[in-house]
């Protein structure tokens, strides 16, 4: 059912997230997974896991999880003593979040809502998580948004697909899309990511996984650790590869 107060972008958002929560089985909490990303050191080879090593000290703080899905982030998150905000714009995977924190025994605060609009009094979060979300937005109005509502001196921490090479652009063209992509996202672009950086100071900023890494794990996933090892070392050894990663994280200063 269309909500008519939803732009045309966010209900196709909301139907992709419902197709989303559909295919979810939520699993119980895995103590070996969550302590991936209690203390991951800055040399690690896994984007996610880099993001929670950028977090810091978060013990006591106000951390909003934004666009946080079916809440998996903020299980880590807690454990990490933050008390924390899960808001994402479908119904659907905020009724997931809830079962999962349910199920875990945790306490989170969890809203639908949307990420242009929180409904968060200003300067209340110390903290925003923000994990592959900008590149379904307009990123302009969701950055003054998390600036809105960010302490001064809050941080966000944000992981997006970025296709700044336009030759790779064109080829990825040629493979088949995912069937959960939505016609308004896309890997965000060099300028895309410099309009949502602009007002911020940019701290960590490190790329991750070159076209080769999703191309040979659609066919051999037991590679992941070894190519997100090999992924690591050449995009440390040669930085010009940089412009052919799909991936960046890097934390924001307010």
């Amino acid at each position: 059912m269309e909500d008519s107060r939803l732009s045309l972008r966010d209900q196709a958002e909301v139907e992709r997230s419902s197709v989303e929560a559909q295919n979810t089985v939520l699993k119980p909490v895995d103590p070996l997974q969550i302590a991936r990303y209690l203390a991951p050191p800055p040399t690690t080879p896994f984007a996610l896991e880099y993001a929670f090593h950028l977090l810091g000290d978060v013990n006591g703080m106000s951390v909003l999880d934004l666009g946080c899905g079916t809440g998996s982030n903020l299980v880590p998150l807690i454990k990490r003593g933050a008390h924390t905000i899960g808001i994402d714009i479908s119904p659907d995977l905020i009724r997931l979040a809830r079962k999962r924190m349910d199920d875990a025994h945790l306490q989170s605060a969890l809203q639908v809502g949307s990420a242009y609009d929180t409904g968060l009094p200003d300067a209340s979060v110390d903290v925003i998580y923000c994990m592959s979300l900008i590149h379904h937005l307009e990123i302009a109005r969701v950055r003054e948004e998390m600036q809105r509502v960010l302490v001064p001196g809050g941080r966000i921490i944000l992981k997006e697909p970025i296709r700044f090479s336009s030759t790779y652009t064109r080829l990825r063209k040629l493979l088949p899309a995912k069937d959960e992509v939505s016609d308004y996202e896309h890997p965000l672009t060099e300028q895309e990511l410099a309009t949502m950086t602009a007002p911020f100071q940019v701290e960590g900023k490190r790329f991750f996984r070159l076209p080769i890494v999703p191309l040979v794990n659609m066919v051999l996933p037991s590679m992941t650790q070894s190519l997100g090892k090999t992924d690591y070392h050449l995009l440390k050894r040669y930085p010009a590869l940089e412009r052919y990663a799909t991936m960046v994280v890097m934390r924001l200063i307010k």
